[in-house]
């Protein structure tokens, strides 16, 4: 299976040994990925390779939307939800529109989110004994 394709078996393996959090972090990775890619073939012309990343960027999207559990999650899900929708209504206007600056505001939001995913992924091990300290985020615009 590996041979040939070294980078797909590692990718593979790191997906299949990742818990929930990782793997969001590596969603979130891939969709600033796409969304660099796209930008730079926008500034090129090559408007294939932008429409293909931006659709990645979006179906990324749409996958956080539908694992969404917000009976769950309470406040802070019914937020991601409305984030998460409002980037996708940005992502698919940029595609059409070819727009820039709509697919780095995304971003922008978008390394936030990240930031705060890597930081509980980070912190998980020690989450346990910080549990009892109530936490709270503040998320300014």
């Amino acid at each position: 299976m590996a041979q040939g394709r070294p980078y797909q078996a590692y990718q593979n393996t790191q997906i299949q040994t990742s818990n929930q959090k990782q793997l969001i972090v590596m969603l979130f990775d891939g969709m600033n990925r796409f969304m660099t890619k796209a930008i730079r073939a926008i500034r090129e012309k090559d408007i294939e390779v932008a429409h293909s990343n931006l659709h990645r960027t979006g179906q990324i999207l749409l996958e956080l939307l539908s694992t969404l559990r917000e009976d769950k999650g309470g406040e802070i899900a019914t937020n991601l939800k409305k984030i998460y929708i409002y980037c996708y209504e940005k992502i698919v206007i940029a595609n059409l529109k070819k727009d820039v600056q709509a697919i780095e505001d995304v971003q922008t939001v978008l390394d936030n989110l990240a930031a705060g995913w890597k930081h509980v992924n980070q912190n998980r091990g020690s989450q346990n004994a910080a549990s009892a300290v109530p936490q709270q985020i503040s998320v300014t615009g």
